[in-house]
């Protein structure tokens, strides 16, 4: 219940203050296994990848939020659950792979954490752990606007034109490598974003030392 209001609020918000866009819907499927990869601008960015839905979203939250004791009370009623930046958090793939289990849409986002000047920052690693141990598809989505809505350390919103843009899914096979899976998704951010008014390239990370695994 808390979910749906919350996601009822900010739907009515982001629609009229941020007259919202909200392209390639029929693209999320409507039922089963699926995962979210957003680029990452601002705080406004996971309610902008979910909110447009019917369907609800389950997230990949970093962990320093629950330490605001607002948000360590809404967070969980909200379908999030923390991660440890930066270090291999088993207890949250493990949370992750048990939603997409469980046939649930997963948003997290690649990157790891906002980007403060809009460009594409590299990839973590985590998108292809969950694609290899789930076999679920990535709808990429690329996010524009909220940058200038909420930007890094603002203390207000401001006015400003959101679009949202959800692209086709992305299905790899069980033999996909690492990297593979890490520059498709990027790859496919990066396009949305230049086909709908924001170039991007996405960064190459490093290379993981066996990308078999």
């Amino acid at each position: 219940m808390t979910y749906n209001i919350v996601r009822m609020i900010f739907r009515f918000f982001l629609r009229f203050y941020g007259r919202w866009e909200i392209r390639g819907v029929q693209h999320i499927p409507t039922s089963g296994p699926a995962i979210l990869a957003p680029n990452h601008v601002s705080y406004l960015d996971p309610l902008l990848a979910a909110t447009p839905l019917k369907r609800p979203v389950w997230f990949v939250a970093k962990e320093e939020l629950w330490r605001v004791p607002v948000l360590n009370w809404l967070l969980p009623r909200c379908h999030a659950f923390p991660i440890k930046p930066g270090t291999p958090d088993r207890a949250a793939l493990r949370r992750a792979l048990a939603e997409l289990s469980a046939g649930h849409l997963l948003c997290i986002f690649p990157e790891g954490t906002r980007s403060d000047d809009g460009n594409l920052l590299p990839a973590e690693p985590g998108i292809a752990l969950l694609v290899k141990h789930s076999g679920a598809p990535v709808i990429p989505v690329a996010i524009i606007g909220s940058e200038k809505m909420l930007p890094s350390n603002a203390r207000r919103l401001r006015r400003a034109k959101l679009l949202v843009v959800y692209g086709d899914p992305i299905f790899f096979t069980p033999d996909s490598s690492r990297d593979e899976i890490v520059g498709a998704v990027m790859q496919a951010i990066a396009d949305l974003l230049t086909a709908n008014g924001r170039p991007s390239i996405p960064i190459k990370r490093t290379p993981t030392p066996n990308p078999s695994q």
